[in-house]
Formats: structure tokens, C-alpha cells, sequence
């Protein structure tokens, strides 16, 4: 007897073991996966593609927002908000960007608004111009411009604090991290250099702006012209021809910046009154092709075609 006694004390010590070890290879697995990529959450296309080049394979980023989303108006569902409360980071715009924070639960810890280290440097969102609003046109939209991207200096700051939050959570990749933001710091400064020659030479363009999401663009690079409240897809009303003829009267206006291209019927009916269209992308929506810098460099090409246009006339 005492041999099976002996050999049933064995089995069940060895069954017993290799399962402490698969508890204890559960914990490592889990660990490893914790120390793995960071999930990483993003409110706007701009910060999607900065974290892309920041992250690279470090992370695992996710953009819920679909690409024919209005952010203005847009809100994470239930699932959505359920599936961000797991993530290691969410990076936020700020500059009242993100109006549903208001009515979601998200840890604060998770949270990285990525304008906060430029606060004093942020813009009222302007005024519109509707000549039928009275001799004057010009009414208020009250609250920050959100567009902080479009000031290539700012979104230098803005991908700088996502380096920062990806290296406090990784500190063990901070090379890594350091080496893929200054190379894409590289590339926005030089654009920034880039749109601030564009717009050196005398005169200046003097266009109108088919929406007030151009804030930001105009500080930084010397633009001066009111904006409006039209849609590209939307055809020309009477009304909307009559404001052209005021502003190009009264202001001197030559040209309309749209943040998509218009219907041709516009450009033509915009053409006959010496109104040149461009389109100026704002990149707050993922675009169907191509990314940030490519679509920038189209947009300083249009920049160019205004200050060309201009220098013309």
C-alpha cells in the first residue's frame, strides 16, 4: 500500500505544481500584454497622425470618429465610451474641441488635452459675415477656435505633448520616441517656414472664407478677411451672390477660401465676378487619400495660387 500512497502524494504534487505554474504563466503572459503596446484613443484626424508617426508600432491607436463625421457634432456611443475607458491614453485637442467630453464618464488620467501648453495663445472663434444681418454684417460666434492644428507652430506643441505622454507611460522607449517626433517636427517646421514665404509678398491676398475654421491659418500667416457661413456642396443663392458683390465692394475681397472643393456651378458664377475659388483643406476629418503633410503641401500650394493671383491684379 505505502508504494501507491507514495505514488498518488507524487501525481497529486505534480498535478497541483503545473498548475501554480500556469497560474504563475497566466501573470507573466498578462504582464507582458500590459507592457506591450499602449492603446491609445484619438479625437481628431490631426492627432491620429501624429501619434502614427510618433508611436509607430509602440502603440496600438484607434480613431472611432468615421471620416463623413461632422466634430462639431459628433459624440462616442455607448460602446465606444466603454471601449476608450480601457485605453492607456486618449489624446484630446482641446480649445473646446471636444464638446462631448461634457456628457461621457472618462477617467481623468487617461485624458491628455494637447493644447494646454499653449493656453494663452488660443483665439475667439471669430465673427461671421451675412450682409443681411445689417449694414454692418458682421455677427459673433462665441468660444474658441478649435482648428489649433492649422498653426503648424502649434501643432509642433500639440505633437510634443503626445511624445510626452507616449514617454511617461514607456519610458523605456523614449529614444524611440524622441527620434520619430523630431523627425516629424522637422517636417512641420519647414512647412511653417514654408507658408509664412507665401504670404511675404506685397499685396497680400485678401480672400473671404466659406467657414470660420481659418482662425488659427490666418494668425499665423498674415491673412486678413471675413468668413462666412456656407456650405461647398450647397449651390449659390441671390443672397449669397449679393454678399460677394458687398465684400468685394466694401473689402476688396478677390478670392473665397472653401474647406472643400465647391460645385462647379459656383466656381463659374464665382469666376464671373472676379472671385477666384481655392480650397484650403482644415484636416479635421480623415481625408480619402493621402495624409496630413501631403494634403498641407496642397494647401500650400492653394496659398500660393492666392498670393500669385493677387500679386496679378
Amino acid at each position: 500500500m505505502k508504494p501507491l500512497i507514495l505514488l498518488l502524494t507524487l501525481t497529486a504534487g505534480l498535478l497541483f505544481g503545473c498548475k501554480g505554474e500556469e497560474k504563475s504563466s497566466s501573470k507573466a503572459v498578462n504582464t507582458i500584454q500590459n507592457e506591450g503596446k499602449l492603446l491609445v484613443y484619438t479625437s481628431n484626424y490631426p492627432l491620429n497622425f501624429f501619434a502614427e508617426r510618433i508611436g509607430g508600432v509602440k502603440i496600438d491607436l484607434r480613431y472611432p470618429m468615421k471620416s463623413t463625421a461632422k466634430p462639431a457634432t459628433w459624440t462616442p456611443d455607448a460602446n465606444t465610451v466603454a471601449e476608450m475607458q480601457g485605453a492607456d491614453l486618449i489624446l484630446l485637442n482641446g480649445a473646446t474641441y471636444e464638446n462631448w467630453l461634457m456628457t461621457v464618464s472618462l477617467p481623468d488620467s487617461l485624458l491628455v488635452d494637447t493644447s494646454m501648453g499653449y493656453a494663452t495663445r488660443l483665439l475667439p472663434s471669430g465673427d461671421t459675415f451675412t450682409h443681411s444681418h445689417g449694414e454692418e454684417g458682421d455677427h459673433s460666434h462665441e468660444g474658441v477656435a478649435w482648428a489649433t492644428w492649422m498653426d503648424l507652430s502649434l501643432a509642433i506643441q500639440q505633437a510634443e505633448r503626445v511624445k510626452n505622454a507616449f514617454i511617461q507611460r514607456r519610458p523605456q522607449e523614449r529614444d524611440f520616441f524622441e527620434t520619430n517626433f523630431k523627425a516629424l517636427a522637422d517636417t512641420l517646421s519647414a512647412l511653417d517656414s514654408e507658408f509664412k514665404d507665401a504670404t511675404t509678398m506685397d499685396p497680400r491676398p485678401t480672400p473671404v472664407y466659406s467657414h470660420p475654421v481659418y482662425t488659427y491659418f490666418q494668425k499665423a500667416y498674415g491673412l486678413t478677411g471675413p468668413s462666412l457661413d456656407w456650405e461647398p456642396e450647397s449651390p449659390l443663392t441671390q443672397d449669397m451672390l449679393h454678399e460677394i458683390d458687398h465684400l468685394k465692394k466694401e473689402k476688396g475681397i478677390n478670392a473665397i477660401v472653401w474647406e472643400r472643393p465647391p460645385l462647379e456651378a459656383s466656381i463659374d458664377q464665382l469666376a464671373e465676378k472676379g472671385i477666384q475659388s481655392v480650397v484650403i483643406q482644415p484636416l479635421e476629418n480623415t481625408p480619402d487619400a493621402g495624409d496630413f503633410i501631403g494634403h498641407m503641401r496642397e494647401n500650400l500650394k492653394a496659398l500660393h495660387s492666392l498670393s500669385t493671383d493677387s500679386a496679378t491684379h
